[in-house]
């Protein structure tokens, strides 16, 4: 079931100041190194409604360096809880992700995690990049060989005010504890947010229906 958001800009633009409202999801268990992407970037003005909408979708891929450091991207594929891929590369080709047994899931995961387990022979060290709604969430360096690394997040929403990212950057876990943080009531299909200035500081009030 997909959940709208339609957020209000209740600030003036001397306020916003070219400023944008970032939104993040965030994986549970992170670690230290995981690079976290702003999954929703909105380029809001003074007194305007910007909306999103979110629904459970995961995709992920693999990415590594390759001649000359080329940055090269397995295709991305759809995964469920529960399930892992593999990443081989066949006949020394690029690596692709393929899904693994389910007995071998079972023994690397949680039935709320996906997974992926790099397989790559000759061995490739790659970096594991993992989507919602075709939108990053976060990218998990230095994946070795045989090493699994595992992706499982819930429905909380992280809202923060800045300057706007620039192409690839990224974010440490630290950052969340400036962030507000808002849980989707389950039944919910609209979400109002309303973006406030008090006393200098940025506020954000929330509405589910």
């Amino acid at each position: 079931m997909a959940t709208q958001f339609n957020i209000h800009y209740n600030v003036s633009d001397d306020e916003l100041q070219g400023k944008n409202v970032l939104v993040f999801l965030k994986p549970q268990n992170p670690q230290r190194n995981y690079q976290i992407h702003a999954w929703q970037v909105l380029n809001g003005t003074a007194g305007a409604t910007e909306k999103f909408s979110y629904d459970d979708s995961i995709t992920t891929d693999v990415t590594w360096l390759g001649a000359q450091d080329a940055k090269i991207s397995s295709q991305r594929q759809s995964i469920v809880p529960g399930q892992l891929l593999k990443a081989v590369s066949p006949v020394g080709l690029s690596p692709e992700l393929q899904p693994a047994s389910a007995a071998l899931a079972q023994s690397k995961l949680t039935p709320q995690q996906c997974g992926v387990i790099n397989h790559t022979n000759p061995y490739i060290q790659f970096v594991s990049n993992w989507y919602v709604n075709g939108k990053p969430v976060v990218s998990m360096p230095y994946v070795d060989a045989s090493m699994t690394v595992s992706f499982e997040y819930l429905p909380n929403f992280y809202f923060m005010v800045a300057t706007p990212p620039m192409v690839g950057q990224t974010y440490i876990v630290q950052n969340f504890s400036d962030m507000t943080h808002y849980t989707v009531p389950v039944t919910a299909t609209e979400v109002d947010v309303t973006v406030n200035r008090k006393q200098g500081l940025w506020d954000f009030d929330f509405s589910a229906r």
